[in-house]
């Protein structure tokens, strides 16, 4: 049999904003007795990567695990992959803030442990054509993708040369069969697939798995695994030592050295399967994944001809199917604009030596500010922590808007009032930027004429921080899930339904999509509701007498009017002198009463005063028919921080009556109404002149989650709305203010 290398590459990682306990625990359940076993098995090879966070909080917390694992890699048993520090996912990222990125990297590793690093880890195997350049002039050799994303010019095996503008980058391609079958599948199989591959011809094979997986079989069971059997690591370790003979542990850096590349590719962008799928959308996403199995099972023969020209999807579709993702994604473009200019500014600066040390400061604040804000959980969906999650996209909200108050700090320009008209979101219109010492606001005319980001410098936080419902992947196996009978009972809350019956340590079972689906809680798919637009404040309705609170929350309600997520004139934008900005626009557009069709017209003003932080909505409405109209006019918020739904944050009436964000009901002849977060300290407040009735209920998604497929919060839905007769050509006037107290 001919010798096989195993390049075992473990990635330990954590999402942003984890708590110190959190990263603690994480540490002593998984990180730590990783380095516990490799300095047991002396003969043990590791590729790792430690996330940014993960070194940053060993070096306050831990520096006694610091120090051992910087020792372990002196002895050469680990090998360090940087990259990305703050965890980014690389085509998400401007060039300057890679290179950034991937420079501080560098310099944690060369200070702390006096290491040339050689290998980068890219966070969800996301790949971008740039990656050569950019890994290759930094002096950076090589990294890993999993073998599908390689493209077809990957034959063969051990590694591959991609190249840009003459740099060039070696790329291992990780065996997607035996990852998925650590830790699930017995040591004992996991060798004999290797042992197949080594009767096949192969001289290497690159295995990547996550380390809170690993570390965590070491010493329990705890992982999501089949075999339910304790010490698997041990177990598995004692298994590779007995083939040894023929199976050697060996790092990336070795396999360069010692072995010849296997030819050129040029891999097209792409990203890790389960995020690829996700990024294609609910019916998208599951063809294409149908397709893969398909093609796995060899259902259709005339598909093996053309298997090996799937493409992988890139990360960027992530922005087409997520409007949350998208939008995030653009004030992380914004923000670091605005750290580069005070770069740029710092660099061109002639000032004294104290005032260049205070810049200088400030940043490097918004500078580690921004990198944290552009870690890679809040940017895609498809993994178990990702932007379908309200905390970890409040995480990255709150470095952003931090590390662009720093630079307008250091600017000294926060206090004033700042309006701009761009294209911020792409979508080849402009929208009204308005920035004023408490707050900074996005409208769009484009998308109804509607506030799409509201920004507190001092919580900080968007308070529209609100996910959009739409179809995912996994929605498929929940509908299927409730009628199928193969279900196996993990525990009163958690059910796992399993939709391959083949004997799961089998490899040609495992492909690019989930062979099962752990659904947390019951009735999922009666949870599953739709939004027929994207969801943000100030969106304007119509309704008709048959729609209901109930209909409503489902989305499957009849809208009456053609104001939602179409096109609004602006009218005028105005700075009043600095202390107050305003933005007027307006719609013509049809109501349906009946069977008759009246037209209508919207005028609304947006007042931003520059002393609070408030914004004040003037709305007038006239029926431009002669004929009266009688309908319902509603104006729909969407408010959520940090999707914490506790007993601490609740809707509050002015009479002192409170509501819990997850329940759903109606308020009437409303004058205030408040939403209340006494754990982050701050009360948004809706304040109707004339006095509303009010439809309130949460916004749940059924998505992927670290307990499995279940219904996340995603915000709390209020719909504002007045019974409305009209007469010919008659006009109505509507006020309604939100006000910030943080």
């Amino acid at each position: 049999m001919q010798n096989l290398g195993l390049v075992l590459c473990v990635a330990n990682t954590q999402p942003p904003g984890t708590s110190g306990p959190e990263v603690r625990r994480a540490c002593e359940r998984a990180y730590f007795p990783i380095l516990d076993v490799v300095e047991e098995y002396t003969q043990l090879r590791l590729s790792m990567h430690w996330s940014g966070q993960l070194l940053e909080w060993m070096e306050l917390h831990a520096p006694d695990r610091l120090e051992q694992l910087i020792r372990v890699v002196r002895t050469g048993r680990i090998e360090v992959l940087g990259g990305l520090h703050g965890g980014a996912v690389l085509p998400s990222l401007p060039e300057r803030d890679a290179v950034g990125q991937v420079q501080q990297s560098l310099r944690w590793w060369r200070q702390h442990a006096d290491l040339r690093v050689r290998g980068a880890w890219l966070p969800y195997f996301a790949w971008d054509p740039v990656a050569p350049r950019i890994f290759g002039r930094l002096g950076l050799q090589f990294s890993a993708l999993e073998t599908a994303q390689l493209g077809t010019g990957a034959s063969g095996d051990g590694y591959w040369l991609a190249e840009r503008e003459g740099s060039i980058l070696a790329l291992f391609g990780a065996d997607p069969v035996i990852s998925r079958m650590i830790p699930n599948a017995s040591p004992a199989r996991i060798v004999d697939v290797l042992a197949a591959r080594a009767r096949a011809g192969q001289r290497v094979v690159t295995v990547a798995v996550r380390g809170e997986d690993f570390g965590a079989a070491i010493d329990s069971s705890a992982t999501r695994s089949f075999t339910g059997e304790r010490a698997w690591v041990r177990r598995f370790l004692n298994a590779l030592a007995e083939a040894s003979p023929w199976l050697k542990g060996v790092h990336f850096g070795t396999v360069v050295d010692r072995l010849r590349p296997s030819g050129r590719v040029y891999p097209p962008a792409s990203v890790q399967a389960s995020v690829a799928a996700a990024a294609l959308g609910g019916a998208a996403g599951n063809a294409w994944q149908g397709l893969l199995a398909d093609v796995r099972r060899g259902n259709d023969p005339s598909l093996a001809r053309v298997a090996p020209f799937l493409r992988i999807p890139g990360w960027e579709a992530t922005l087409a199917s997520s409007p949350e993702v998208l939008r995030l994604h653009r004030r992380m473009l914004r923000t670091s604009r605005e750290v580069a200019r005070l770069r740029s500014l710092l660099r061109e600066d002639s000032r004294d030596r104290d005032d260049q040390d205070g810049l200088l400061e400030a940043l490097n604040e918004a500078t580690a500010a921004l990198y944290r804000g552009q870690n890679g959980s809040a940017y895609v969906h498809g993994a178990d922590v990702g932007a379908q999650l309200g905390d970890i996209r409040h995480q990255a909200w709150a470095n952003l808007i931090r590390a662009e108050y720093a630079v307008h700090i250091a600017l000294g320009d926060h206090d004033r009032l700042v309006v701009e008209q761009a294209d911020h979101d792409g979508d080849g219109r402009n929208e009204v930027i308005v920035r004023t010492p408490s707050l900074c606001a996005f409208l769009s005319p484009a998308q109804g004429g509607c506030l799409t980001e509201l920004d507190s410098w001092t919580l900080p936080g968007n308070v529209l921080n609100v996910r959009t419902r739409v179809g995912e992947p996994h929605h498929d196996a929940v509908i299927r899930g409730e009628d199928l009978p193969q279900l196996v009972e993990e525990s009163p809350d958690v059910t796992t339904l399993i939709i391959d019956d083949e004997d799961d340590t089998d490899e040609t079972t495992v492909d690019e999509t989930d062979r099962a689906v752990r659904m947390a809680g019951k009735n999922l798919a009666g949870r599953l509701n739709y939004d027929r637009h994207v969801r943000g404040a100030f969106v304007d309705h119509f309704f008709g007498p048959e729609t209901t609170l109930e209909n409503l929350r489902s989305g499957r309600y009849a809208e009456a009017g053609d104001f939602v997520s179409t096109d609004y004139q602006l009218l005028s934008v105005q700075d009043d002198t600095g202390t107050e900005a305003s933005v007027s626009l307006a719609r013509d557009g049809n109501v349906i009463e009946g069977t008759a069709l009246r037209l209508v017209r919207i005028v609304k003003r947006f007042a931003f005063p520059s002393e609070l932080p408030l914004v004040d909505v003037r709305y007038e409405i006239a029926n431009r028919y002669h004929e009266p109209i009688r309908t319902r006019f509603a104006i729909g918020i969407d408010l959520n921080l940090d999707s914490e739904c506790g007993a601490d944050v609740f809707l509050e009436t002015s009479t002192g009556r409170r509501v819990r964000v997850t329940e759903a009901g109606e308020l009437d002849e409303l004058t205030e109404l408040s939403l209340v977060d006494n754990n982050r300290g701050f009360r948004l407040t809706l304040s109707p002149r004339q006095p509303a009735r009010v439809w309130h209920f949460p916004l749940e998604t059924v998505s992927r989650s670290p307990a499995g497929i279940a219904p996340l919060f995603q915000g709390v839905a209020l719909y504002l709305w007045w019974p409305m007769e009209l007469w010919g050509l008659e006009k109505r006037r509507i006020d309604v203010a939100l006000s910030l107290e943080a």
